[in-house]
């Protein structure tokens, strides 16, 4: 087996993290929609690496390309992408409230663990802008925007407080 056979096989193994993320960045637009985007980033680089448009020097490289193509294809189709519904969890109401290159430098850095330069070039966006927006994120993602509303939601959340004597 050669290397662009290896290295298109591996792709495989990166369909999991890839949906993860693609669920993420869709924020509570549905699992079609983030499906559909996983399936169509990992054909477009199989595509051009068959195509020899891109040549990878390894799996890691590839897996990159991956996630840019992700990136770009969420960047159009989320664009007219339904809110999420009621029911979600205050952090996707979060995520989707951020603006989509804010959410893109969260998840690519907290979510996918992904250096700073590599998140960079997923992103298509300077190292310096990729940090602004990643402290842009988790300023508006922070614990008190994620708390539930009113009294009842604060009560709650410190309900696992005592006064210990």
């Amino acid at each position: 087996m050669g290397k662009k056979a290896e290295i298109l096989d591996g792709l495989g193994g990166v369909a999991p993290a890839l949906r993860r993320y693609s669920r993420a960045l869709c924020a509570g637009a549905g699992h079609a929609l983030s499906d559909e985007l996983v399936q169509s980033a990992l054909q477009s680089v199989g595509a051009r690496m068959r195509a020899k448009e891109f040549k990878p020097a390894d799996l890691a490289e590839a897996r990159v390309e991956a996630y840019v193509a992700l990136t770009a294809l969420a960047a159009k189709r989320l664009a007219d992408a339904p809110r999420p519904a009621p029911r979600h969890p205050p952090i996707v109401h979060g995520l989707a409230d951020l603006a989509f290159e804010d959410r893109v430098a969260l998840l690519l850095v907290s979510l996918e663990g992904f250096g700073y330069a590599a998140a960079a070039r997923i992103a298509g966006a300077p190292k310096e802008t990729l940090l602004a927006r990643l402290m842009r994120a988790r300023a508006a993602l922070g614990v008190e925007a994620l708390r539930p509303a009113g009294a009842e939601g604060a009560r709650r959340a410190a309900s696992h407080l005592r006064v210990v004597k």
